[in-house]
């Protein structure tokens, strides 16, 4: 991909101050790590809803487990934890710890990742604005799959940075297996893969591939097989009914709390349905959409509201101030790099139901903390803080 006035190529000119990364990221890491304790001395573990699932099919593990139910979808998650219980003897407590540890861990990789493609100051608003988060690292306390996608998209993300300034056989075995383990760890992992492969289905002439994964036809067929993959996810519920429900209901965000008020026409199929519901079905797509970017939902507590509108609103509105930046000077590389998680996760969010928005956030928010350590670093406010540090 060409780089154009990019950040990338300032980077990679200048050199980096001796050993200021470790202090950052022991300071990033610190942070990060006392707030996930601090959650996890208040709530305790919280075994809870999706956590009993994975416990079920740790207890019934097979061939027809895997590939016979939702199961392979969340492997990444899961499997481990599976191997851990029963090396520890059912140690849950210990489980979380690992997890409170790489939730912190993510807010360094972050850090890293700004770092490496804009600047010291980008890489330290952006570690600290994922360390703050409260909406996004109180679920490092339960035993879910919601947390791990948040890491797994900072890792692929620090080492895509890596394989894009410097293109070698070993980064691109790295960034492609940090991109495999985010696509198991959530069904909501897979669309974000598969869009950066979606690059590379230009020739091989072209400027604008990523160089990810191999040539068109033979990637063609590797986002094929993600789109195959996405189905056999999508078919548990449409063979349910219970996808359609949500569409035929107008459901927004839960069933009791908003939704879209209209009177379906009747089908014979999904297909039949969409087509004669289509302005409906886009109304209520566009509308869940907007709604992902709301801070807060509806039904929450005072308290709930508070303290993630405080985090979130300010991370939102930086990070699309640096968005409109990045594109005003024409920095493809991290529009690319750091946008395409975030489009395919508000796509997904418009077409699959959730409640609320806690299984697509958190990889949101490392794209938001990003852009705005981005867009800091452009502002005076990292050599006014110089400033006053030497006085």
């Amino acid at each position: 991909m060409v780089l154009r006035r990019s950040s990338v190529a300032a980077a990679l000119s200048d050199a980096l101050p001796d050993r200021t990364w470790q202090r950052d990221a022991a300071l990033v890491f610190l942070v990060a790590l006392v707030l996930r304790a601090w959650v996890w001395s208040n709530k305790g573990t919280m075994v809870v809803r999706d956590a009993t699932r994975y416990v079920t099919w740790c207890n019934e593990f097979s061939l027809g487990t895997l590939f016979g139910t939702r199961a392979l979808v969340y492997s990444g998650y899961w499997l481990p934890y599976c191997g851990w219980l029963r090396a520890t003897g059912e140690y849950v407590h210990g489980w979380v710890g690992v997890q409170i540890g790489l939730s912190a861990l993510s807010c360094v990789l972050v850090y890293a990742t700004a770092r490496h493609l804009v600047g010291r100051s980008a890489g330290i608003v952006a570690g600290g604005a994922l360390a703050v988060q409260w909406e996004v690292y109180r679920w490092a306390v339960r035993p879910q799959s919601e947390f791990m996608l948040t890491f797994a998209l900072a890792l692929a993300l620090w080492r895509l940075a890596h394989y894009h300034t410097t293109p070698t056989t070993r980064n691109r075995v790295l960034a492609l297996g940090t991109l495999g383990f985010a696509a198991l760890v959530r069904p909501n992992g897979l669309p974000i893969v598969a869009a950066y492969f979606l690059y590379d289905l230009l020739p091989s002439t072209s400027d604008h591939r990523l160089n990810l994964g191999f040539p068109a036809k033979v990637n063609f067929a590797l986002v094929a097989g993600f789109a195959a993959a996405i189905a056999y996810r999508l078919q548990f519920g449409w063979a349910k009914g219970s996808m359609l429900y949500h569409w035929r209901k107008g459901i927004i965000i839960t069933p009791d709390r908003f939704v879209y008020d209209y009177t379906p026409a009747s089908a014979s199929g999904v297909v039949d349905f969409f087509v004669a519901n289509a302005e409906h079905v886009v109304a209520i797509a566009v509308l869940r959409g907007l709604w992902f970017f709301s801070p807060v939902m509806p039904g929450w507590s005072t308290g709930h509201a508070l303290r993630a509108g405080l985090t979130l609103t300010p991370l939102l509105v930086l990070a699309a101030l640096g968005i409109g930046a990045a594109a005003a000077r024409e920095q493809w590389d991290l529009l690319v790099l750091w946008g395409t998680p975030l489009v395919a996760v508000v796509v997904t969010a418009m077409g699959i139901w959730v409640a609320g928005w806690r299984n697509f956030l958190g990889p949101a928010v490392v794209v938001y903390c990003l852009f705005a350590g981005y867009y800091v670093s452009l502002t005076d406010w990292p050599r006014k803080a110089r400033a006053l540090t030497r006085t």
